[in-house]
Parts: structure tokens; sequence; C-alpha cells
């Protein structure tokens, strides 16, 4: 949907990715002075976000996300460092 020069506008049932990779359909959005008004819920209905921030269309996601984040972060759990067993030595 364009806007103002051009541009997608967000709308109900767009997708919406947060900067930590969590995913969100959004369910009402509003145009406001310091961005986009919205709220928004988890695919699973069980989690909901409202929110005011700006917003940039990403065409490889077919998804909305928050102004400045490119890439993102792995799922919760996904990332953890290797783990090591400490090793000891035995000073005389």
């Amino acid at each position: 949907m364009p806007h103002g020069n051009g541009s997608r506008s967000p709308r109900s049932g767009d997708s919406l990715i947060l900067a930590d990779g969590r995913r969100f359909i959004v369910t009402g959005i509003e145009d406001g002075v310091r961005g986009w008004w919205f709220t928004a819920a988890a695919p699973d209905g069980r989690k909901t976000l409202q929110g005011n921030i700006r917003l940039e269309w990403d065409p490889q996601a077919l998804a909305w996300r928050p102004s400045g984040t490119r890439e993102i972060a792995p799922p919760h759990g996904m990332l953890r460092a290797p783990w090591h067993q400490p090793r000891y030595q035995q000073i005389d």
C-alpha cells in the first residue's frame, strides 16, 4: 500500500519481525508523528504487542522490522557458547 513517497505502508495482517527474531502479525496500525502505532499478536495467539516505532519493510523476509534492524538474532536458546569442561592443573 503506497504511502507518501510511494513506499509501502504497514497494514493489518502484515508480518512484523522484532530485532530478537520473534514474529508477530499486525492486528491494528495507525500512522503517527513519531512512527507507527500498532498492535500485533504472536502467530499462536498467546502473546500480544503494542508499540509506537518507525518500521521498515524487509522485502526478503516479506515483513516489517523496527527501523535500523537489518538482521535478526537467533531465537532464544539457539545462541549458546560451547561448553568446555574446566581444566585444572595440580601445582605441587
